[in-house]
C-alpha cells in the first residue's frame, strides 16, 4: 500500500477487486465472490430457505426472531428466490400442493409373508 492510497477500514480490507461469482460483474467483491448486489440477494434467498447456519444476518439473531426475519424478508422482497435455484429436494419438502399421496397396494389372498 502507497502511502498516498486513502486508509483502508476493517470493511475494505475484506473487499477487492474481481469477477462476481453470479453476474460476472467487475466490481468490489467480498469474501465469498459476490458483488454488493448479489450478496444482498444471497442473504435474502438463504433467509427465505431459512439456511440459518448460512446466513449472516440470522446468525446474529436469536432463534425465537428468525421467523419474523423471514417474514418481513417476503414481505419486502417476495417469496421468490433471486439468486439461488430452487433443487429438487426444495420442492418435494414443499409437497406438490394437490395432496397427491401414495396409495398402499392391497395385498393378494395367500401373497404374503408366511
Amino acid at each position: 500500500m502507497l502511502e498516498s492510497d486513502p486508509p483502508m477500514d476493517e470493511f475494505d480490507a475484506q473487499e477487492f477487486l474481481g469477477f462476481c461469482v453470479a453476474c460476472d460483474s467487475y466490481d468490489r467483491i467480498d469474501s465469498t465472490g459476490h458483488c454488493g448486489e448479489c450478496a444482498s440477494k444471497l442473504e435474502r434467498d438463504l433467509i427465505r430457505q431459512r439456511d440459518w447456519d448460512y446466513s449472516w444476518t440470522a446468525y446474529g439473531t436469536p432463534p425465537e426472531l428468525r421467523e419474523k426475519l423471514r417474514a418481513e424478508v417476503i414481505a419486502r422482497h417476495g417469496a421468490p428466490l433471486e439468486l439461488l435455484l430452487e433443487t429438487t429436494a426444495d420442492r418435494k419438502r414443499r409437497g406438490r400442493g394437490g395432496g397427491r399421496r401414495r396409495r398402499k397396494r392391497k395385498r393378494r389372498p395367500g401373497h404374503g409373508k408366511k
